[in-house]
């Protein structure tokens, strides 16, 4: 008798780029020094923290540091695109690949200031660049918040299914559920748009200031969808 078969598949992996830029501290002082402006500008109310539209590119578009931010947005998003769809753009045989990014906004937080879990809508790629983490990585002065202070925490899929999931050593696996992204300037996370994530509460003597952005990707000729029964 011949021996039994078996094959194994680790189907729908969720795929999250981290690219740290070299050398920030330039960049990252000219972005402090353009968002505090604006939010001084802009800001209608006196709390700590502060969230811009999302139309920087718009607003500040002869600005240096937002064309490099945005340069570095874009190699990102096109690197990490290339590694989950260059199969089906070469069988596609497209050319003249374009990332777009659609919408780039700041975020200034402090005083415990945080957002719920969200998805991002309207793009296939959304991300964080970390401006300043203040002390987001520094458990000490954070005695109440502790490492938690200021991460971002990215959500499996299948977590919202797992409220009346049985476990045993069977699927024990299912319980890596969450992802931890821990602030540091310079460093850029691009992670697929219908993720959920959520920025943790943020206390500290210096503030956490992140960047956020939608992107999407584009092609000489577009996309078509096949529908049919073949």
């Amino acid at each position: 008798m011949g021996q039994n078969q078996s094959e194994f598949h680790q189907l729908w992996p969720v795929p999250i780029l981290i690219s740290k830029l070299n050398q920030p501290q330039t960049l990252n002082d000219d972005l402090l020094a353009l968002f505090y402006k604006h939010k001084r500008q802009y800001q209608k109310s006196p709390a700590k923290s502060y969230a811009s539209d999302d139309d920087l590119i718009k607003v500040y578009q002869e600005n240096r540091a937002i064309k490099q931010l945005t340069k570095f947005i874009m190699d990102g998003v096109f690197e990490i695109s290339a590694k989950v769809n260059g199969e089906h753009w070469q069988r596609m045989s497209l050319a003249d690949i374009k990332v777009n990014v659609t919408g780039l906004w700041f975020q200034i937080t402090n005083d415990y200031i945080f957002h719920e879990v969200h998805v991002h809508g309207n793009c296939s790629w959304s991300g964080v660049y970390y401006v300043q983490s203040g002390d987001a990585v520094d458990q000490q002065k954070s005695a109440k918040l502790g490492f938690k202070n200021g991460i971002t925490r990215f959500y499996g899929p299948h977590m919202e299914h797992m409220a009346g999931c049985h476990l045993d050593l069977g699927n024990v696996y299912l319980t890596h559920d969450k992802f931890d992204s821990v602030p540091e300037d310079g460093k850029l996370v691009i992670f697929p748009s219908y993720l959920k994530h959520m920025p943790f509460p943020y206390v500290g003597e210096k503030d956490r200031v992140i960047v956020s952005f939608h992107a999407g990707v584009s092609a000489d000729k577009k996309m078509k969808m096949n529908y049919s029964f073949a």
